[in-house]
């Protein structure tokens, strides 16, 4: 599969690599779209992190499902919400999830 990859703010580049291998309970989802949030510009957050792949609000087409998966089929069309609620913690006890 093909993953932008930024090294520095003037080195992007685009590569190959593995597809994902999925486990029973997950999908892999064949992205369409990514949005990039403030952390992502970071300079300092980028570069120390570097080589990195950018983004993780995204959207894109169930490509396959791993057993025991109900809910989604392939060719369904998702969003990835990037806040996984604990339930636990005071914030999510408030609802601040």
């Amino acid at each position: 599969m093909k993953v932008a990859v930024y090294y520095s703010n003037d080195d992007i580049r685009m590569e190959d690599r593995q597809k994902p291998a999925i486990s029973s309970g997950e999908i892999l989802i064949e992205m369409k779209a990514s949005g990039i949030c403030g952390t992502d510009v970071m300079q300092w957050y980028r570069i120390k992190k570097s080589p990195r792949v950018l983004g993780h609000e995204m959207a894109g087409v169930v490509a396959a499902v791993g057993s025991g998966v109900k809910d989604f089929k392939k060719g369904d069309r998702v969003f990835v919400s990037h806040h996984v609620p604990c339930y636990n913690c005071s914030h999510c006890a408030s609802g601040n999830y």
